[in-house]
């Protein structure tokens, strides 16, 4: 055997060459600007195996999709499927194997990234629940047409004048659960699905509506253009052009959305674009861009008090930019209930998606108003100046839910950079001011934070006082 002959080359690297080649043409295609429709991703698991964060990315009655079909615990939310596709062909007047078969023209296998339909024995064992399809492109269409049918039901029956006990068959605390777990990012199913289920827009529009008023969002983005479905072999592929790393996507807009959560985002960003950005100064868009994830330390509500700034609300609605003139900082407003964490934190991991290109203003706001609050103090200087709407316990609870989200790390974003550069220089100004505050504040913590620190700084107090008075007496004696 010649000495020199080449080794062979491994097994998975010739069955993936194929692939690999492909790639390598896109890419020197000059396609490296171009980007998929963002597809329906998991959760990545440094955000999902966070202790604090996992109840938020998991459903907790109903799987929607693909990825949580096989968790037991959630086949006891099968019978609200089955129920509320039958309310929808039976209100819409349509027929089960009309409805699988406009379903199953397309594949939608590729908007689920790493799911395998056959190899799980758990998703064998729910694959036989839904019945026994011919194959996979058959339980897909299956799965997708029982969600879709059950979501429009859903929607459409969860305007604020229904009665779900009556309309839907289902109790407030359930069907508050089924709405958490319509948020999460995982539990999504391709919006171009409900299109096909339900040909009217109008019917369309009002479950959309319904969808968005449920989470306090009164305005609705309009839809865009029906494009070609994603994983339609006649189609084209379907791609979103980049028009630069500090620019958002002029496009993002058009055209319909992924899927329910994209919608919501759409929803909390809708605004003029040109109007936001026109008070951002030239010389900051040349700015070289950080590479480094990083939090925006601006400073807590009562130091930005304690520095002469004043918070005030935003006239407009669903935008989250903020924005600083004059020693003014005007933020959003913000409800914040049990729903809030449910959403914030799923449309954060959507925006760190590898495939989807955004600006993550989700992401830099929160990271953004986590600086802002550290103790119920700020919460309460918010809800005040009627910033924040507090539907929770108390303002500890707002608190405590805006420290857990202070460990998002995102990249640094233009606008944010600008105002964190404001108001550290109007800091500066106000500097004594501001250490006096901090000390004030770390000796209220620390003595005045429980009614026994209050009486141990009150035992220590009597302390000193009686120790003096010893001390005079015995120094200064009363003959004398």
């Amino acid at each position: 055997m010649n000495s020199e002959e080449e080794p062979a080359v491994p097994s998975w690297l010739e069955e993936n060459w194929e692939r690999l080649e492909q790639v390598g043409k896109k890419l020197s295609g000059g396609e490296v600007n171009k980007g998929s429709s963002p597809k329906i991703q998991k959760i990545p698991l440094y955000m999902a195996e966070r202790v604090e964060f996992r109840r938020y990315y998991e459903p907790q009655l109903i799987s929607f999709g693909l990825y949580h079909l096989s968790k037991q615990q959630l086949l006891q939310g099968k019978r609200y499927k089955d129920l509320w596709t039958a309310m929808y062909l039976q209100n819409t007047n349509q027929r089960v194997r009309d409805l699988h078969l406009r379903i199953r023209r397309h594949d939608w296998r590729p908007f689920y990234q790493y799911v395998e339909l056959s190899r799980d024995s758990d998703t064998r064992e729910t694959i036989s629940v839904y019945g026994n399809p011919r194959s996979k492109d058959d339980f897909v269409a299956g799965v997708l047409m029982l969600d879709g049918c059950c979501v429009l039901q859903l929607l459409e029956k969860s305007d604020s004048s229904v009665d779900p006990k009556q309309e839907l068959k289902i109790s407030i605390d359930k069907l508050v659960r089924v709405h958490q777990d319509l948020l999460v990012m995982d539990n999504q199913i391709p919006f171009q699905v409900l299109r096909l289920l339900c040909e009217d827009e109008a019917r369309l529009k009002k479950c959309l509506q319904n969808f968005l008023q449920v989470h306090g969002i009164e305005t609705t983005p309009k839809l865009g253009k029906q494009k070609p479905y994603f994983g339609q072999q006649e189609a084209q592929e379907i791609v979103v052009i980049v028009q630069g790393d500090d620019q958002q996507d002029n496009d993002e807009d058009e055209g319909d959305p992924v899927h329910l959560l994209d919608y919501l985002r759409k929803a909390l960003l809708m605004r003029d674009h040109n109007t936001i950005h026109k008070e951002i100064e030239i010389k900051i868009k040349i700015r070289r861009r950080s590479l480094h994830l990083r939090k925006y330390r601006i400073g807590t509500i009562q130091e930005l008090k304690a520095a002469g700034i004043r918070v005030k609300k935003l006239s407009c609605n669903n935008v989250v930019y903020p924005s600083f003139n004059n020693g003014i900082l005007q933020l959003p407003v913000l409800t914040v209930d049990g729903t809030t964490a449910y959403i914030f934190l799923n449309l954060v991991a959507y925006e760190m998606c590898p495939d989807f290109h955004n600006n993550f203003e989700i992401s830099s706001f929160l990271v953004f108003m986590s600086s802002l609050i550290d103790q119920p103090e700020d919460v309460k200087e918010l809800r005040m100046a009627g910033i924040i709407v507090n539907e929770l316990a108390s303002d500890k609870e707002v608190a405590d839910l805006f420290n857990k989200m202070d460990s998002i790390l995102v990249p640094e974003t233009l606008l944010f950079a600008e105002i964190r550069d404001q108001i550290h220089s109007h800091f500066e100004s106000k500097r004594g001011r501001i250490k006096a505050l901090t000390w004030t504040r770390e000796a209220y913590n620390t003595f005045f934070r429980s009614p026994w620190t209050i009486i141990a700084l009150f035992a220590a107090t009597l302390g000193l006082v009686l120790t003096f008075i010893q001390t005079w007496f015995t120094i200064h004696p009363k003959d004398s």
